[in-house]
């Protein structure tokens, strides 16, 4: 049986409106995430999908709550690289000055790794997975929106992340290339093993998760 990965116990969030008052986004958020799990937040815009799923990797604070991954509690301080946890945003933020493959190989430089031969071969590796193999040497801007998601997706998986948290990666593309992408994604996430949490305005590819929720009205809710 996979063991629990991620748990998310009692997430509460609030904003102050004005001195006296203050606006709960999201209260009383429970959920397990196993070892291989995958999992889709959906709702509308502006009810909290994004501040959540920042929240369960330790980039946003919250009022009350703790978030538990691997064992270990993540909650206590806003940590942005906790270790095992990747992310996928809906824009790429890639270095437009960086070939293909060293944007891959950003997230080992800034945690300090040495880029040695098994470094090398995982990025090419995953250039490979995603199609991208003849971009290695290109710039980002010679690239289309998809490809460059593509690019975004390899870097998020160069550390062998075992949870990607996967904010809305398909939002700024065509209906097709959408497809694509995140069909590309399920393959790999699949492929090497690894959860992800994925938020969505796109029901038809959260119903393709394990688990498919929806944040209403300041509830999470199960839906699948």
């Amino acid at each position: 049986m996979n063991k629990v990965l991620l748990t998310a116990d009692k997430l509460t969030k609030s904003f102050a409106r004005s001195k006296s008052e203050r606006f709960c986004l999201w209260h009383d958020v429970n959920f397990e995430i196993f070892e291989g799990e995958s999992m889709a937040i959906c709702g509308e815009s502006g009810s909290g999908k994004s501040t959540l799923l920042f929240a369960l990797g330790g980039l946003e604070s919250v009022d009350s709550g703790t978030v538990c991954f691997c064992n270990q509690m993540i909650y206590h301080r806003l940590n942005p690289h906790v270790p095992g946890i990747s992310y996928i945003f809906q824009h790429y933020y890639l270095i437009e000055e960086l070939s293909v493959l060293e944007n891959l190989l950003i997230p080992v430089r800034v945690m300090g790794k040495k880029v040695n031969a098994c470094v090398m071969d995982r990025a090419h590796r995953l250039l490979l997975e995603l199609g991208l193999e003849k971009f290695s040497y290109q710039l980002p801007k010679t690239l289309s929106g998809g490809e460059r998601q593509r690019v975004a997706i390899g870097r998020a998986f160069m550390m062998n992340p075992r949870l990607i948290l996967a904010d809305e990666p398909t939002g700024s593309l065509d209906e097709q290339t959408s497809l694509r992408v995140a069909q590309m994604f399920f393959s790999i996430c699949q492929k090497f093993k690894t959860s992800f949490i994925l938020v969505s305005h796109n029901e038809n590819f959260a119903m393709q998760t394990n688990k498919y929720c929806r944040l209403e009205q300041g509830e999470l809710r199960r839906c699948k």
